[in-house]
């Protein structure tokens, strides 16, 4: 255990020197760092990297996370840690250990300074926004591809999922399978929209559309290449159980192959949920053995239909009340509520939770947006157009959102150097 303890007295010497200057400071993490890199290049780690017992990998996603927060508090700028974090906590199922990330807005991409900036260069000082100093050359973040970019957002996705929060993991996956991209749509994004379709069913109930800006020719790609999922989608939709099972049964191998068997499975039992919220919207009350007709095409157990419906009511997934009789419990009656029968001040309240939120993200994307045209103002191609008179003359301040319209031409997409 020399090695060990030769780690953790390294790393305590930083913990006494807060006082130090920054530039000392940073200095000594540094070379902190570089101690740690040629330790990887040694045999001494070789006796820890089998040892399960020593490095938890949710104590690892648990470090990730945490440095991620003490660097940039906004995580608005996307790295390779991020990629790192969501693996490590899809590993170790410790999913909840990624939502203070996942929940950050992603605004840039780390970028190359055409001129130095007055801000500092040492990550220790007080730089304000992570975008200032996380850049290509400070080694925050190893090169990133536009593959990272797709896998993040489809294991955020998948986070999301296992939380069974389908809405942000509709979110997530919307944003993987309407990138843009220079050629065909690639494995990742078809994957994504597989998991899209059965996610869009546990949500809503019905096959969502993709995101409205996905060109057309991929949508038709993404149907032609998952055509098992539209089929199952069409038959929960049409709320017809008997399809709905052979349509399962059929692609059960591809279910396994594609990792879905378990989004599968909990789309079958989302079924009865959407089938009884539907019939709402046709009847102000049903008795449980009318229920379980219209839901079932054979006999069901009135007590398992009673149960399931009571576990709807309580989740607030079905607005209605459960009357229930001891005599007879297929005469227990489930009368449906419509949504402005909901008491005024819990509409109230959720409203007002919502609005706050969305004025805290716009408020978050504003900051961010000010920060974006600084650094299009800074960037080799702007001094450029500047240098060719590309500018209107006499402007004491110049927009770089304009510099485009100014005769700024880009060669390449925005994620051209992620490619």
């Amino acid at each position: 255990m020399t090695l060990l303890s030769d780690i953790i007295s390294a790393s305590a010497n930083l913990h006494h020197s807060n006082h130090l200057p920054s530039d000392e400071y940073d200095r000594r993490i540094r070379d902190l760092v570089e101690y740690f890199r040629r330790l990887q290049k040694t045999e001494a780690l070789d006796s820890f990297a089998n040892d399960e017992s020593f490095l938890d990998p949710l104590l690892g996603a648990t470090l990730v996370k945490d440095a991620m927060l003490r660097l940039d508090p906004s995580c608005a700028v996307f790295t390779s840690s991020h990629l790192l974090l969501v693996r490590l906590c899809l590993q170790a199922r410790a999913y909840s250990c990624a939502l203070p990330v996942l929940n950050k807005q992603i605004c840039h991409f780390p970028i190359s300074r055409g001129r130095p900036s007055s801000d500092s260069s040492v990550l220790c000082a007080d730089n304000g926004l992570g975008v200032s100093f996380m850049t290509e050359a400070s080694g925050v973040s190893s090169k990133l591809s536009y593959r990272d970019y797709l896998q993040y957002f489809l294991y955020g996705g998948m986070v999301y999922m296992a939380l069974k929060e389908w809405r942000n993991a509709l979110h997530f996956l919307g944003i993987v399978i309407s990138t843009p991209g220079t050629s065909s749509v690639s494995l990742i994004m078809v994957e994504a929209y597989k998991k899209w379709v059965l996610v869009g069913l546990l949500e809503n109930g019905r096959l969502c559309p993709p995101p409205s800006i996905t060109t057309p020719h991929v949508v038709k790609v993404y149907q032609s290449l998952a055509r098992p999922y539209i089929s199952l989608a069409h038959a929960f939709e049409r709320g017809d159980l008997k399809r709905l099972n052979a349509e399962i049964d059929a692609a059960k191998k591809i279910w396994c192959a594609d990792n879905n068997l378990g989004l599968v499975s909990q789309v079958v039992g989302a079924f009865f949920g959407q089938t009884v919220i539907k019939l709402g919207k046709t009847f102000a009350a049903l008795t449980m053995a009318d229920l379980s007709k219209q839901v079932f095409p054979s006999p069901v157990c009135a007590e398992l239909t009673g149960s399931a419906v009571s576990s709807l009511v309580m989740s607030s997934a079905l607005n209605a009340t459960l009357v229930e009789t001891k005599d007879h419990a297929e005469a227990s009656m489930l009368r449906f509520s419509s949504i402005h029968s909901l008491p005024h001040l819990s509409r109230e309240l959720d409203l007002q939770s919502q609005l706050k939120q969305e004025m805290r993200l716009m408020e978050t994307l504003v900051i961010h947006l000010g920060e974006t045209n600084n650094n299009l103002g800074l960037s080799d191609e702007y001094v450029d157009s500047l240098h060719k008179g590309q500018v209107w003359s006499g402007s004491s301040e110049i927009n770089p959102i304009v510099a485009g319209e100014a005769g700024l031409e880009m060669d390449e997409d925005l994620m051209g150097d992620m490619s």
